[in-house]
């Protein structure tokens, strides 16, 4: 039953989404007690819902129905995904694609998973999922057959009422997103030699696979000792895609007495992940330890299905599945496929990127998921959302440690600010770790290791290797949250996704475990703009006077939209370009002067209005490396030292010999501004005729600010090639963007442009947040909007608003939400 007030005019264009919202009166028609689900979702302006229950099934009853509401389409095709269906629907895909996801998919079988691990999910998480799967049901029914449903599944025959085990099997492979989905096309390609089995084409993206490049984030604590008129302050920027299932959903979520914490969440994932609720903050950034071990396996000679441990040789196990693939002309066809495992975990084909990482004769490699399993991420998250103290919420990492791939940075209204790297992490022995750390080193192993930054390899063939249990972790084998990176102080710490080392300035986390990533190794340029600017040491100053932030200069942060390499570095580069104003570029004289002149007067930020900008991006993107490094030492005058990280390396490389034209220096600026000229891009043109967002075919591009990570920003905004987050919904464009150069082949807009710079990651949700003596007080962005479907009113109104970097109010209060209420409703059911 369902009680709508309809508060303006919002009330009349959700009958239209909503079954029998006639009569509105609530008098007439309450709740009827013997229903098992009841909650009351008050919107405000953006399609926020603010849901409201008196118990957790009550409150994921709302959590399914208001998400379903806006976004019914991205969690079905998850589902459909899990369940090995995208060849039935959607056929092998480019490059087997979805063939490889099936096959990959059907191995991990996270839905046997989830009927096993059920049981074992607190009677909280329970009826929490099991709301959220009756919520999720609900909305389905009421858009009465699949031509009603939202615009990207319409008339999908894939969309279907889901269960709480569906939900819990979501959260097993979104919990593996860092480590299992990147190796499902290698799951799916691992054959034994000369088996005959038909070869799938596992193409790798080694920074996928070795690394957690594409996805990222800043992110702030200040206590008290930074902050200016409040006790502590919060900067939350996580880099999500714009699109997919990644998206951020925006939602309040009350039990009176229980819990009462706003922030985002995750379709499916009915908690909130990032936000605040009366006395803590908090927000979260991709962690750079290893959430994986890859084992090379020593094969019997005689048999390539037979591994060495120990003394004896063990059989692979294997499972043949059969995939149903649509074809051309709308038949199905039956693939089998035989998959392979290890005592590890699966066998994998990592030969596309290393021919020495294939399966040979000789070894194969398998590998080993600390996230495996993983059903206390819920748990973890729940009991952080109801935390009222620090404490409290270092207690949630101790009983649960079931936060799968980022780090938390917390604030707390006593004035503290704190950093833990909670992961899941492998435990290795003492023999393990001092194999890696020299074995790493090794010109073969280098690239996957990274300095630091990647993957571990170990023999597969000793129990020295195997992770170490000590009973005292969230699972066995990981290292307990007793021993992980963690820090508690009064000034600030921060993360930007190098490691923990740098949490603080002045008080670097160092002799963690290797697999926690790196310590006094070069940072990335990103993590240096972030350490300079918040403890005030860089050019740019955005505190005040005192060092102290107050919440608007914490916006600032985010919108001033400066870079590391914008002031001096800047200077030198038009220094050097000034005094030699043509060089040689492949025999032929080149004229730097336009080139030159940009540089010159771009004002050093990425805002709409910016100019030259464009220059300075395609010049250092002549240096990107791989890793945490992003740009070559080769850039700079001044080498790394640890002593002074965040500052170094630095300077403007010099010129390598008195010859203009042997500069590397001049020659990546040619090359740059060729590159644009070749793409008809004046160099002084403004940013907002350049880089947008394209929503959907047939919306308008919407300008937006903001740079890529190696040209050392705070607002992220890149373009990147899906992998961790594919999408079949209609709404996705055709032709995905490329990742071998910042510019971008497309014409999506029509408006005759070739190359320009569409994003599609980077600032998603951003929140500033302080606790002041009125309590918490934040305001927000949601770069993308609240809806995936471009026929609702809350596709792009907030990504209009973040074109023009218009913050708006988190609101939390009961009085802050009635006075903005659009739209009531009051459902229930069994």
């Amino acid at each position: 039953m369902q009680r709508h007030t309809s508060l303006m005019a919002l009330g009349a264009l959700s009958c239209l989404w909503l079954a029998g919202c006639g009569d509105s009166s609530d008098d007439n028609n309450p709740p009827l007690p013997s229903q098992r689900f009841q909650a009351n979702i008050t919107y405000t302006s953006h399609g926020v819902p603010h849901i409201q229950a008196t118990d957790y099934a009550g409150l994921g009853y709302g959590i399914g129905y208001a998400q379903a509401r806006d976004n019914l389409c991205t969690l079905s095709e998850q589902l459909m995904k899990l369940k090995a269906q995208k060849t039935r629907y959607f056929g092998a895909g480019s490059g087997q694609a979805n063939l490889l996801s099936d096959i990959g998919y059907q191995a991990l079988d996270y839905e046997a998973q989830a009927q096993s691990l059920y049981a074992n999910l607190s009677a909280d998480a329970k009826a929490l999922m099991e709301g959220y799967a009756a919520g999720f049901n609900r909305s389905l029914d009421e858009r009465q057959g699949p031509e009603q449903y939202p615009s990207p599944c319409r008339g999908a025959d894939w969309v279907t009422a889901i269960s709480a085990q569906d939900l819990l099997a979501y959260q097993l492979d979104l919990a593996g997103m860092a480590s299992a989905r990147s190796f499902l096309p290698a799951i799916a390609a691992a054959q034994p030699p000369e088996s005959g089995a038909t070869a799938l084409n596992a193409q790798l993206d080694a920074s996928q696979v070795f690394t957690a490049e594409g996805i990222g984030s800043n992110g702030w604590a200040l206590g008290q000792d930074k902050m200016a008129d409040a006790k502590s302050g919060l900067l939350g920027n996580p880099h999500f895609p714009w699109d997919g299932e990644l998206r951020f959903f925006e939602q309040h979520l009350t039990i009176p007495g229980e819990l009462d914490v706003t922030g985002v969440g995750m379709i499916g994932l009915p908690v909130v992940v990032i936000g605040f609720n009366q006395h803590l903050g908090w927000t979260h950034t991709v962690s750079q330890s290893k959430r994986f071990t890859l084992y090379q396996l020593e094969l019997d000679p005689q048999n390539p299905l037979r591994y060495k441990f120990d003394d004896q040789y063990l059989d692979m196990t294997s499972k043949t599945l059969t995939v149903t693939v649509k074809q051309a002309d709308g038949s199905l066809v039956e693939v089998p496929r035989t998959v392979y495992f290890s005592r590890f975990g699966p066998v994998v084909d990592l030969s596309s990127l290393s021919p020495a990482l294939g399966w040979t004769q000789a070894s194969a490699i398998s590998f080993r998921d600390a996230n495996a399993g993983n059903i206390r991420m819920l748990e973890q998250w729940l009991a952080m959302d109801k935390a009222q103290s620090r404490d409290a919420f270092f207690g949630a990492f101790a009983d649960h440690q079931g936060l799968p791939w980022v780090n938390t940075l917390m604030v707390a209204d006593d004035g503290s600010a704190s950093y833990m790297d909670g992961t899941q992490v492998p435990q290795l022995g003492a023999q393990a770790e001092g194999y890696w750390a020299a074995a790493s080193q090794s010109p073969q192993l280098a690239p996957i290791w990274q300095d630091g930054a990647g993957s571990v390899l170990l023999p597969g063939n000793s129990a020295a290797y195997d992770w170490v249990d000590s009973g005292d972790a969230g699972a066995p084998g990981l290292v307990p949250f007793s021993k992980a990176p963690q820090a508690t102080r009064q000034d600030y710490l921060f993360n930007a996704n190098s490691s923990h080392w740098l949490a603080n300035l002045d008080a670097p986390l160092e002799g963690y475990s290797l697999m926690y990533g790196p310590e006094r190794t070069v940072r990335s340029p990103r993590t240096r703009y972030n350490a300079q600017l918040i403890s005030g040491t860089g050019e740019v100053n955005l505190a005040g006077s005192d060092g102290r932030f107050s919440l608007a200069e914490l916006q600032r942060v985010l919108t001033h939209n400066s870079s590391l390499f914008a002031g001096s570095f800047r200077n030198a580069l038009v220094s050097r370009c000034s005094q030699y104003p043509s060089i040689q570029v492949d025999g032929s004289p080149f004229d730097l002067t336009p080139a030159c002149t940009a540089l010159a007067n771009w004002d050093g930020t990425y805002n709409l209005d910016s100019t030259g900008a464009q220059v300075m991006r395609e010049f250092l993107a002549a240096f990107r490396v791989s890793g945490h490094r992003t740009l070559a030492d080769s850039l700079f005058a001044e080498p790394f030292d640890p002593a002074r990280a965040a500052f170094t390396p630095a300077g403007l490389a010099p010129m390598p010999s008195l010859d203009p034209n042997e500069d590397p220096v001049l020659q990546a600026l040619a090359a740059a501004a060729k590159r644009l000229n070749g793409a008809g891009i004046a160099l002084d043109a403004p940013l907002r005729d350049l880089q947008y967002v394209l929503k959907a075919t047939g919306k308008a591009a919407i300008p937006v600010t903001g740079a890529n990570a190696y040209e050392g920003v705070f607002n992220m905004a890149e373009t990147k090639v899906p992998s961790r987050s594919t999408s079949d919904l209609a709404i996705n464009l055709v032709g995905s963007p490329r990742a071998d150069s910042p510019l971008t082949s497309l014409d999506e807009d029509g408006s005759g442009a070739t190359e320009r710079y569409r994003i599609n990651y980077g600032s998603s949700f951003v929140m500033a947040l302080a606790f002041g003596e009125q309590g918490p007080q934040a305001q927000m962005f949601l770069s993308y909007s609240q809806a995936h479907d471009p026929e609702s009113p809350f596709f792009d109104d907030q990504t209009q608003a973040y074109s023009q970097l218009a913050w708006r109010p988190m609101l939390f209060s009961a009085d802050q939400v009635a006075a903005e209420a659009v739209e009531t409703l009051d459902i229930s059911g069994n």
